[in-house]
């Protein structure tokens, strides 16, 4: 079962926000107005969503845990994905909205991975991950840097004692 608690740093949440803020401009404004498409709209609030509750629903079925597609596989075929909805004209304003509202819940969620999970993870109360180009990496040094931190930490009381002297 999931656990609800931050796993994701300070620099992991502020970069969902401003790639979160940029994807929902691209979205909603077509630089002179209101750009927002019925299609768009469509895609971003009901397509998208139902198919990440599906796949939620078939990790909940079949996988004994979460599911972990985070390796170049996984991440090279979420860029493939990702790629295929932001070149179709029918695909990328809803992709943006989509993608941009669920960087907004990873962040306050404090979700690592990729942002498309989300909606699944929230509903079905999962931990499952996909590759992600962008915030996988930067999840991971977030991961490494407060794990070394908490090593620091956890000195033995006799030497802490002896490094602060």
């Amino acid at each position: 079962m999931y656990m609800k608690m931050r796993r994701i740093g300070p620099i992991g949440t502020a970069s969902r926000l401003v790639a979160a803020a940029g994807l929902l401009y691209l979205a909603l404004f077509d630089g002179t107005g209101w750009g927002l498409e019925w299609y768009d709209a469509a895609v971003g609030l009901a397509v998208l969503p139902a198919a990440v509750i599906a796949f939620g629903l078939a990790a909940r079925r079949y996988a004994s845990g979460p599911v972990r597609f985070t390796g170049s596989a996984g991440t090279t075929a979420n860029c493939v994905l990702l790629v295929a909805l932001a070149v179709n004209p029918y695909t990328a304003g809803g992709a943006a909205l989509f993608y941009g509202a669920t960087l907004l819940v990873a962040a306050w969620r404090g979700q690592p991975g990729c942002e498309a999970t989300v909606v699944s993870n929230a509903i079905f109360g999962r931990g499952d991950q996909l590759g992600c180009p962008l915030f996988s990496p930067i999840d991971e040094a977030e991961a490494r840097l407060a794990a070394r931190n908490a090593g620091r930490n956890q000195q033995p009381e006799a030497v802490r004692g002896r490094l602060e002297t």
